[in-house]
């Protein structure tokens, strides 16, 4: 199960039993814990058989699934084990596009947006048993910034984003872009964690006006590091199925600026009337020179993001859609298998074709 997902459900209607196999944050814990999450850590390696069983794990030691209604899942998309075993009705919560989980045993796929449903269902996954919950969207928790952290004058135009410290996400577009920016000298990029081959990057193209700052966890250091931003200029290799990182920058009033992958492109839904979805390397350069020259064009934009981010992600109540289902599958379960015998040749021969296009492009 996600965390917010777990957070965010009313416990007078739901026990929930949160297991988990990685260090959780500590901060995370303490969230869960206050909601009334009851948290149970389970061992494993971090390593799985050639099957997909998870190695040394004491799993089935502790979790007994006589005691459970529904199992929510946290997944990538395709079948893992050990949720194809189990009897109980089982609800996925799918936070990337890796594939498809077609079990007998799943009555519902939750994902982030329409643009993944639209992908999801697209690869195979039965339509009808699908909707989209961004949960866990939040307000700003902070009104100070980082400027005066950093030395970085008022009048300097801040660009950047926040990112994971891995790798495998690191995009050059953004820097590089920056790096042929008119007038950069009244600039200033900023990231907050992200890879350290942004500051290789960053060294490679002499920028003087760079700060990477170290990854913080913290909910009041993010906020304030956003509110250090005058635009969200993101970049990410593998692009993103939802991008929570837009959400909280247009909830800070943050206009944003992103671009296409060939993988993951859901963020120019994401970000709606507040951001720019540029196409290419050539495209992102032309709007990150227009957002820095043009402060009303930014504040046109901001303004109409935090407005489409309050009605879309903070004023919708997702998480009472979410209970609905969980009732519906409990209370209708046979309801689910019709809707799985029905689909299942065509979304399996859905999948197959996923796959097969996936093997010939690693090829």
């Amino acid at each position: 199960m996600a965390p917010n997902l777990a957070v965010g459900l009313d416990k007078s209607k739901f026990e929930i039993d949160y297991f988990y196999t990685a260090a959780a944050d500590e901060e995370r814990k303490k969230i869960l814990e206050h909601s009334g999450v009851n948290l149970i850590p389970v061992n494993s390696k971090g390593q799985k058989h050639y099957r997909g069983e998870w190695v040394d794990s004491d799993l089935f030691e502790k979790f007994d699934e006589s005691r459970y209604d529904i199992i929510q899942t946290a997944v990538a998309g395709e079948r893992e084990w050990p949720f194809y075993l189990l009897k109980k009705p089982v609800v996925h919560s799918i936070h990337l596009d890796d594939g498809v989980d077609l079990s007998d045993n799943v009555c519902h796929n939750f994902v982030l947006c329409e643009w993944m449903r639209d992908k999801w269902s697209g690869m195979g996954g039965i339509r009808e048993l699908s909707s989209a919950a961004p949960i866990g969207c939040e307000l700003p928790c902070a009104t100070g910034n980082l400027r005066e952290e950093l030395k970085i004058n008022p009048d300097v135009v801040v660009c950047g984003f926040h990112q994971t410290t891995d790798g495998e996400a690191f995009s050059p577009i953004p820097l590089a872009c920056f790096a042929a920016i008119k007038n950069s000298n009244r600039c200033h990029f900023l990231i907050l964690g992200g890879s350290g081959k942004y500051s290789e990057q960053a060294k490679a193209l002499g920028l003087k006006n760079f700060t990477q700052l170290e990854h913080a966890s913290s909910k009041v250091r993010v906020s304030e590091f956003l509110n250090t931003l005058d635009i969200f200029s993101h970049g990410r290799k593998d692009g993103e199925t939802f991008g929570y990182v837009f959400v909280d920058a247009l909830l800070h009033g943050v206009p944003c600026l992103s671009h296409r992958t060939k993988t993951s492109n859901a963020q120019q839904q994401t970000m709606g009337p507040g951001g720019i979805f540029a196409k290419n390397r050539r495209e992102y350069r032309a709007a990150l020179q227009r957002l820095i020259d043009d402060g009303a064009m930014r504040e046109k934009m901001a303004a109409e993001g935090l407005k489409y981010a309050r009605e879309k992600f903070i004023d919708t109540d997702y998480f009472r859609h979410i209970e609905d289902v969980y009732f519906n599958v409990v209370n209708r379960r046979q309801i689910f298998y019709k809707i799985h015998k029905k689909n299942w040749v065509k979304s399996r021969a859905k999948v197959f074709r996923h796959k097969l296009m996936k093997f010939f492009k690693m090829m």
